[in-house]
């Protein structure tokens, strides 16, 4: 019996292996994790969008999706612009890169960013992606217009069949 016991003492049993492994790991926390992050500040030369409305005020925190001019299924670049309407991306081939813009409700900008083999930008317009004042005002009266020509044609409808026809008297 004594025998028996030396031999039980002799085999490492499961848990005089694994607190030790456990311990381990406890006490060197960068053994166990997967990969370390860093980073690098450097000064590069980015490209800058800017949007606004036509009234002046930034399209803050508009979506941004960056299209390299290889297209592709993903974008090079995706967020939103910061509080001023600006977005910065970082070309890294000649070509031209599609920029859009989606403030919702139906205002968006849709750019294209001409980048030369120097990977500078070529062209630099500024191109309207909403309509004048004048056309807003000019689309709100045609859609008034309209849904009141829409609710006269409704209710002429409603009278033509509401009312007794002479026919169907006589009959």
């Amino acid at each position: 019996m004594a025998e028996n016991c030396a031999s039980c003492r002799s085999r490492p049993t499961s848990s005089r292996v694994l607190i030790p492994l456990l311990m381990g790991l406890l006490a060197a926390p960068s053994l166990a994790s997967g990969h370390g992050v860093y980073h690098q500040v450097t000064q590069k030369e980015a490209v800058l969008v800017t949007a606004e409305y036509d009234d002046g005020e930034p399209m803050s925190y508009a979506e941004v999706k960056v299209t390299s001019p290889s297209g592709g299924k993903v974008a090079h670049q995706t967020g939103r612009t910061d509080k001023n309407g600006c977005f910065a991306f970082v070309p890294d081939c000649e070509g031209e890169w599609k920029v859009t813009i989606d403030g919702e409700m139906g205002h968006l900008v849709e750019a294209t960013v001409t980048v030369n083999e120097t990977l500078l930008v070529q062209k630099n317009e500024r191109v309207g992606g909403v309509p004048s004042k004048w056309q807003g005002i000019a689309v709100g009266f045609g859609i008034i217009f309209g849904l009141a020509g829409f609710m006269y044609g409704l209710r002429m409808h409603r009278l033509r069949h509401a009312s007794p026809q002479p026919d169907r008297l006589m009959g």
